[in-house]
Parts: structure tokens; C-alpha cells; sequence
């Protein structure tokens, strides 16, 4: 990807930053692409080639970007539970696929450039797209077998699951994600697109207050989508997702007094048939007894 390139891609991120409300959007939309265009190297490595665009950039300010881009759900980290991993460097850390982030801005990126710059930067995109596609490949760890265990906020998992959709089709999602707003409006693109794919939906809740929201999308989408709710005593902390039995989250809520930063920490399995099996016995056990909203 040519330099001139990379500097429009940036500049096309720093807008999406900008628009989603992240602290300093310039040096996260740079640490962004060089965690997609440089991987996998050491954080002075990425430091090294990032001030070949902006002269100016500082190790604390690139530093910056990482941990805003943490906070928004943009790079999840991955931990080395099993000892160290030489495919993702010394700076452990995975974007949440470009392609994806570009189309849920898309109608904010058509009103702020004109039609030739539009398709102009989305070209672009898609060439970082497939970069990203070779660096982290099409489940976006790193891997197309096995697990991954890693340190993310909610939002990189709305992001990772849209980004595998085309993955698992007619397949049924189940999801217990307890007090994650996952059912407002905006995250109504998420889905149209699992449910046009032919999948089903069951989720589990733990928020009364999601009522309306879970109201709307039984009518718009029918015995497409099954929510229940059930108090978060039964079962506790954990966050799990499944396409049916190829891939698998399993997490667990990190309870931080102050609510802000990254709150959960995961294994991602993948074509693990006997580790899958296990974990969706315990939600099949939970799902059993409770009855729909």
C-alpha cells in the first residue's frame, strides 16, 4: 500500500474516530492502520514507521491512540495464557476489521466527501481490507483453528461478529451477554444482515428495560429472533456466543468500579468440537429452564 494511500486511509479513519466520539482521534486512526499495515512487529518498530507519516508523533501520543482505541472496542489484546505466540509480535493486538467499520459510517463519510472522494477512499479501504485479511484472516485473530484468548471491550465483539457473518450462514446465533445494550437501534444493521443470511437469533438478558427494543425486533423479524430474560444470579458474570457449533466466545465480565476501559476477558474457540460442545452445554442448561420474554 502506497504511502500516499495509507496517509488517505488515515485521514479517512480520523474522521470515523472523530464522529464516534474518541479522544485523540489523529494518533488512535494512526496507530490503527499501522496495527493493520505493519503487524506483526514490536511497539518501537510501530513507532519507528508511524513517525515516517507524522514527524511529530510521540511515543506517548501513539501510546494514546492504543488505549483509546482499547477503550472504543476498535483493538482487542490478545493474552499469551499458553505462553508466547510469534504470529502476533510483541504488540499484541487485533483491529477489528476496517471493511466493516467503514460500512457502518458510510452515510457520515458520503456527507462529508464528495462522491470522487468517496470511492476514491473506499478503493483504498478495500486494499487495507485485504491486508487485514492476510495479516488476521477471515475470524480476525489470527487463526482459522483453535483458540485465542483475549482482553476486548463489547464493542470489538459487535464488530468481529459482524465482520464473520458471511461465515455462518443459516446458522443459529445464540448469545448470553447480560446487560450489553445489543438490542438498540444502533446495532439494528447487525441484524438485517445475520438474519437476511438466513440465521436465527437466541439471546439471553438480564434488563427489563431492553423490553421495548426486544418488542421491536419480534415484530419486525418474527420466530427469526428468541430472547429471554433472565436474572443475572443464574448465571453470574459470563458472556458467551455461539454459531452453532464452529465458533465460540466465552467470556467473563471484568467488574470495574469506575466503568470505563475494556470490561471483559475471552477465549475465542474455533472448530474446537469437544471445548465448543462443553461451554454450550452450560447455556443450553440456562436457555432450558427460563421461558421467552
Amino acid at each position: 500500500m502506497e504511502e500516499m494511500k495509507l496517509v488517505s486511509a488515515i485521514q479517512t479513519f480520523e474522521s470515523i474516530f472523530d464522529e464516534a466520539g474518541i479522544d485523540a482521534s489523529h494518533e488512535a486512526s494512526l496507530y490503527y492502520l499501522a496495527s493493520i499495515y505493519y503487524t506483526p512487529v514490536s511497539f518501537t518498530e510501530m513507532y519507528r514507521k508511524t513517525k515516517r507519516i507524522r514527524k511529530s508523533i510521540s511515543e506517548r501520543a501513539l501510546r494514546n491512540g492504543r488505549n483509546a482505541l482499547m477503550d472504543n472496542g476498535l483493538i482487542a489484546q490478545a493474552l499469551f495464557v499458553h505462553g508466547s505466540d510469534t504470529k502476533f509480535g510483541t504488540e499484541p493486538y487485533l483491529p477489528v476489521n476496517p471493511r466493516i467499520v467503514v460500512e457502518v459510517y458510510t452515510e457520515y463519510l458520503k456527507d462529508i466527501y464528495s462522491d470522487e472522494d468517496f470511492s476514491i477512499r473506499n478503493r483504498d479501504v478495500e486494499e487495507l481490507h485485504g491486508i487485514w485479511m492476510e495479516n488476521f484472516g477471515r475470524y480476525g485473530i489470527g487463526i482459522e483453528k483453535g483458540s485465542v484468548t483475549l482482553h476486548y471491550a463489547d464493542t470489538w465483539v459487535m464488530y468481529n461478529l459482524l465482520g464473520i457473518m458471511d461465515r455462518f450462514e443459516n446458522a443459529t446465533i445464540s448469545m448470553m451477554l447480560g446487560e450489553t445494550d445489543v438490542f438498540k437501534e444502533v446495532y439494528k444493521a447487525y441484524y438485517n444482515h445475520i438474519i437476511q443470511q438466513g440465521s436465527k437469533i437466541r439471546a439471553i438478558i438480564d434488563r427489563n428495560d431492553e423490553a421495548k427494543d426486544v418488542k421491536r425486533l419480534k415484530m419486525e423479524y418474527g420466530d427469526k429472533i428468541e430472547v429471554k430474560y433472565i436474572p443475572r444470579e443464574d448465571y453470574g458474570t459470563c458472556r458467551q456466543i455461539f454459531f452453532d457449533h464452529d465458533w465460540a466466545l466465552d467470556g467473563m465480565e471484568i467488574l470495574l468500579s469506575d466503568r470505563s476501559g475494556p470490561s471483559c476477558i475471552g477465549t475465542i474457540y474455533i472448530r474446537e468440537k469437544d471445548s465448543i460442545a462443553l461451554l454450550r452445554n452450560n447455556f443450553e442448561n440456562i436457555w432450558r429452564i427460563h421461558s421467552p420474554c
